[in-house]
């Protein structure tokens, strides 16, 4: 087996490799390793192309594998995207007055963001209004139910982002996967919170 052929299997090698890892920053770096393999081969046996191909994927391998370290430097300095942003291009919905969004114990498949209007919690009489997250809870438990009743106050304008299109955002954009965990905890911290002083409440009377 003579040298080039050495070249390419090693760059095919890579370049499958790379499809089977699960990780960005192996799979960046074995993408890169087979984009140099590539180029290498391209300058020594052409075409031209093939080398300029490369080399455009090396970069693009490269910037990617900055972006992917810089964002676990923001993810570690509590710098991450706020969910709200990953709401964007979600489907916009308006809904009257007194709707019913979801009720407790329901199945939930999808979670909203208030883009305006005001939205009651009806069993702990909390509201929330523009820039707020709601149903995000269903989301991630095992069950998936409901935990509280959410009935609009005001008209209001929801954008709505179903459970499919979530996990589809978080597997491509891990900020928002550790966002969105931010997002549950702080909920669940609160609800058992709240439990706490109702059951201190009911210890007193």
């Amino acid at each position: 087996m003579d040298p080039l052929q050495i070249l390419a299997f090693a760059a095919a090698a890579a370049a499958i490799a790379s499809a089977g890892m699960r990780t960005t920053p192996p799979l960046r770096m074995a993408g890169m390793l087979a984009a140099v393999l590539v180029a290498a081969y391209g300058v020594v046996a052409g075409p031209a192309w093939l080398a300029l191909a490369a080399g455009l994927a090396l970069a693009a391998h490269a910037w990617r594998l900055l972006e992917a370290r810089a964002m676990v430097e923001r993810l570690a300095n509590a710098e991450a995207p706020q969910p709200t942003a990953l709401f964007a291009l979600a489907r916009q919905e308006r809904c009257p007055a007194d709707t019913v969004l979801f009720r407790k114990d329901e199945t939930g498949d999808a979670m909203f963001l208030i883009v305006e209007g005001w939205v009651e919690l009806v069993e702990i009489g909390k509201r929330l209004g523009p820039g707020q997250i709601l149903g995000e809870v269903a989301m991630v438990v095992p069950s998936h139910k409901r935990s509280l009743t959410a009935k609009t106050v005001t008209p209001v304008t929801l954008a709505r982002m179903t459970k499919r299109d979530m996990e589809l955002t978080a597997l491509q954009n891990p900020a928002f996967g550790f966002a969105m965990l931010r997002l549950v905890s702080r909920r669940l911290s609160d609800d058992v919170a709240r439990l706490e002083a109702e059951l201190a409440r009911t210890k007193k009377d």
